[in-house]
């Protein structure tokens, strides 16, 4: 049975039969792969701990009739601190659906492999949603979709204040080209330059870039339309994210509840004495 080998980075696993899985790598020269790791759910399997979602590996494929297999495999890097956060962990999620819904079987994409390395890398200790959102952009890029920040996607015309977006057009409209697209929305400056900067920088300098929690979920909201629109498609992962953002933030509204309700208990005590 011929061999080959792959280094990849695991985007996706299910179960497969009584004891094997089904793992989907991004693979820096073969692109996306599935693959089959047989008895992998075994306790006392080889794979155990190797083929863990978001792990940095090298594997020897064999070529199989319908299912290359899994026949040896090393871990390079596991990645392990985005599991210990569920922002990392949201946010690492949110990477690798994206190389999933944004790639073809087999086309190899090896600057995104490299894009998601280091966006993976950098959300163990960086800002998960930062390192999201320019990774997303890199998404846009690779696939040809890049949206236009600073000039009329129809004219070419310097766009400097906020404009109207549009997903169909690919970019910022003019108030002359506006009528072009009715759905158009319209976007701050400070988001179009935000994006415009995720768009053309490299992941070293994001620290560089500081957005107040009023310009990430504009910046957000706007690549998640836009990205759903070319990809023709839901991101579940981001639904997760509004999930665990959303259980926070009721649980700090219920901390400062309780404290208040301390303060002012206390107070009521020493107003008595």
């Amino acid at each position: 049975m011929p061999v080959y080998k792959a280094e990849g980075i695991v985007i996706r696993r299910a179960n497969l039969g009584e004891a094997d899985r089904l793992v989907t790598l991004f693979c820096l020269d073969h692109g996306k792969v599935t693959v089959a790791a047989r008895g992998a759910r075994k306790m006392k399997s080889r794979f155990v701990g190797r083929l863990e979602l978001f792990s940095h590996v090298r594997a020897l494929l064999a070529v199989g009739r319908t299912l290359d297999v899994v026949s040896q495999v090393e871990v390079a890097a596991t990645f392990s601190m985005l599991r210990q956060n569920l922002d990392r962990l949201g946010y690492a999620a949110f990477a690798v659906e994206l190389v999933d819904r944004s790639t073809a079987d087999r086309e190899p994409a090896p600057d995104l492999f490299r894009s998601l390395r280091a966006a993976l890398d950098l959300m163990q200790t960086g800002d998960p949603q930062v390192i999201g959102l320019w990774f997303a952009a890199q998404v846009l890029v690779h696939s040809g979709y890049a949206p236009t920040t600073d000039a009329c996607q129809v004219c070419g015309k310097p766009v400097r204040n906020g404009a109207a977006f549009s997903h169909a057009l690919g970019g910022v409209l003019c108030e002359a080209d506006r009528p072009r697209d009715p759905d158009a929305v319209m976007a701050s400056a400070g988001a179009l330059r935000a994006i415009g900067y995720l768009l053309h920088s490299q992941p070293e300098v994001l620290a560089r870039l500081v957005l107040d929690p009023r310009q990430r979920a504009e910046v957000s909201g706007l690549l998640q339309r836009y990205l759903e629109y070319r990809l023709e498609t839901k991101l579940k992962s981001l639904q997760v994210i509004r999930k665990i953002t959303g259980m926070r933030e009721q649980g700090n509204a219920g901390t400062r509840k309780i404290n208040s309700g301390h303060l002012s208990h206390r107070g009521g005590v020493g107003g008595t004495g």
